[in-house]
């Protein structure tokens, strides 16, 4: 099923959403929980989604005002999935889970083997709990699941495929000439008069908003869990009161398959077993002889060229059977004829092993950094929020309280601010407050991302003015002169095109010909090929034109011809147009869903009281 939704992208990103998944190693989420109160941007059956968790879905940093919309939008369609999925019923099972973090390339060792200790390490490092991430891979699991469904039931006609396969593929033999308003610029002049009438009447344009500078300090649970200390004691009285957990068993078996599937005749089953018995009997008489007979007979193509051998595993990767017996072998021991779904195996323990301490020593330390700060750390927030309220005078005694540098922000209006870091809507409300604006006091301590509070005051501050006209008058010049320019490009760009598709033949300096198609436009955009392809094949050659920007575009199509494509490039066209037309249908089946289901949005989260 993977391997569809690989080759399935589309589908799965309009389903799933950017933001939305938060799987990716390397942003840090503290687990997902719905907002409570009324502070929320978005309501789905009742299940508030709210800044926390729109930071949460972004890896813990905040999202811009400008990107919010679209974030929402994807954390809302994922709510709107899980409730489905909810409804039908859908999970993940425990093997698809582990398989897929199984295949994760960042938990995978030099060898490409699943490294518990890596996996340990990298979830601590982003604050991630083991059943937090896997949760979270599970809901993604589902959504996909439902993705899969849809897609997969996508059908579209094999005529109308080919005729639009021939269409987009077909080239066209095209010559172009470009009207700039560059060329127009030296012929236009704008007075005084146009300048004040344009200053006059777009006064909202040129009015400046009230902006701030700000000093601040950010209290970060990341940064308290680089400054608390471990030591060797408590690594080791860890290491030894957890060994089972973070030492467990691990075991490099060889095995052979012959394969029988569960549902297979009974007299093919017996065939396979059959086999099975003699190549252990061989075996039996000669140990040795395992990995070679491995390479001849084991069915299980991805270790038969390693002589059967699976590498170190631990308790629960394989199937429950295989598992078994695997950890019940004594070295060099062979087991009996072990049947599972995939048919009869042949085992040989070759060794085992459990992690050391010294091995350990890193995802250990990780661990007990990140379980003191989460300890300690809303005590630290109290603290943290009690300082710059009762020294309210300055930010220094905090910064020196948590050995923290004060940070300097550049201009911010009350709207927004250039850095995501300090663009929540809370901290900006604080910062505008008249206690900190006009007294000058420190800001209450605002949560802007989890695990991050910032407290703030105002180093410089400009009210908000009307630009007078003499500041802007050379700019609004320059906009007017550019906007006469483009006007005369256009108008000479459609009146030569008139005079072409009357018969008349202007002098221009035509572009060298190229051969554009709608799959490969040769650096026309859409536009121009919207454009050229607008020319009946029967009236060839022929002209068109088109604005594409500033510029008016004329295009000379000389030519059409019939391009066949290889098999392997009609099939992936064809594959193409299958993922678009699932798209169509995953957007059917979502406007469907979200009539089903009640959804409130807001448009900024409801302030606090």
């Amino acid at each position: 099923m993977f391997d569809f939704v690989h080759n399935n992208r589309g589908v799965v990103a309009v389903a799933l959403g950017l933001v939305a998944l938060g799987l990716m190693i390397g942003g840090g989420m503290a687990g997902y929980s719905a907002s409570g109160g009324d502070d929320f941007l978005a309501k789905v059956d009742g299940v508030k989604l709210g800044e926390r968790e729109l930071a949460e879905a972004n890896g813990g940093r905040p999202v811009a005002d400008a990107m919010k919309p679209q974030a929402v939008e994807q954390l809302i369609q994922r709510q709107v999935l899980l409730n489905e999925s909810d409804r039908q019923a859908v999970r993940a099972s425990d093997a698809l889970l582990r398989d897929y973090i199984l295949g994760i390339a960042a938990f995978k060792d030099d060898k490409g083997q699943f490294d518990h200790a890596r996996y340990e390490t990298a979830l601590a490092a982003q604050q991630q709990s083991v059943a937090q991430f896997e949760a979270r891979v599970a809901e993604t699991l589902r959504l996909r699941q439902l993705a899969f469904v849809l897609a997969n039931t996508s059908f579209g006609s094999r005529q109308v495929n080919d005729r639009l396969i021939q269409a987009l593929a077909e080239p066209r033999t095209v010559q172009s000439f470009v009207f700039s308003p560059d060329q127009y610029l030296p012929k236009v002049s704008v007075s005084e008069a146009e300048i004040k009438q344009y200053y006059d009447g777009h006064q909202a344009d040129y009015r400046l908003a009230e902006r701030v500078k700000l000093s601040y300090a950010l209290l970060s649970q990341d940064d308290l869990a680089q400054n608390v200390t471990v030591t060797a004691e408590e690594i080791k009285a860890y290491y030894d009161a957890k060994r089972a957990e973070l030492a467990p068993e691990e075991r490099n078996v060889r095995h052979i398959l012959i394969k029988a599937d569960a549902k297979a005749p009974a007299a093919e089953k017996a065939a396979a077993k059959q086999k099975a018995a003699q190549l252990l009997a061989k075996i039996k008489q000669s140990p040795a002889s395992f990995a070679d007979l491995a390479k001849q007979h084991s069915d299980d193509t991805g270790s038969a060229a390693q002589g059967g051998d699976l590498g170190y595993f631990g308790r629960g990767v394989m199937v429950k059977a295989f598992d078994e017996v695997a950890f019940k072998l004594a070295k060099d021991e062979l087991s009996d004829l072990v049947e599972t779904d995939f048919g009869f195996h042949i085992l040989q323990m070759v060794d085992s092993r459990t992690k050391s301490l010294e091995e350990l020593k890193p995802v250990i330390e990780q661990r007990l950094r990140q379980e003191t700060v989460q300890k300690r750390f809303q005590a630290e927030v109290d603290k943290f929020t009690d300082l710059v309220y009762q020294q309210a005078d300055s930010l220094q005694p905090a910064a020196a309280a948590f050995k923290i540098s004060l940070r300097e922000s550049d201009w911010m209006t009350r709207e927004a601010s250039a850095d995501p870091l300090l663009n929540h809507p809370k901290l900006r409300e604080a910062v505008f407050a008249d206690d900190v604006l006009n007294k000058k006091h420190n800001s209450e301590a605002v949560e802007v991302a989890p695990g991050r509070w910032i407290s703030a005051r105002i180093t410089a501050h400009e009210p908000g003015r009307m630009q007078a006209i003499g500041e802007v008058s050379a700019a609004i010049a320059e906009k007017l002169k550019r906007e006469k320019a483009v006007k005369l490009a256009q108008a000479e760009g459609k009146k030569t095109l008139a005079s072409l598709q009357a018969g008349q033949q202007p002098a221009l300096a035509w572009s060298p010909e190229r051969q554009s198609s709608r799959l490969d436009s040769q650096g026309f955009g859409k536009a121009a090929v919207e454009a050229m392809f607008s020319v009946p094949k029967t009236k060839l050659p022929g002209f068109a034109g088109f604005v594409e920007g500033e510029t008016y575009t004329v295009l000379k199509v000389a030519a059409a011809q019939a391009q066949p494509l290889a098999a392997a490039e009609q099939a992936n066209l064809a594959s193409r147009l299958g993922e678009l037309s699932g798209q169509q249908d995953f957007a059917a089946y979502m406007a469907s869903l979200r009539k089903q289901q009640k959804v409130e949005v807001r448009t900024q989260a409801a302030p606090q009281p």
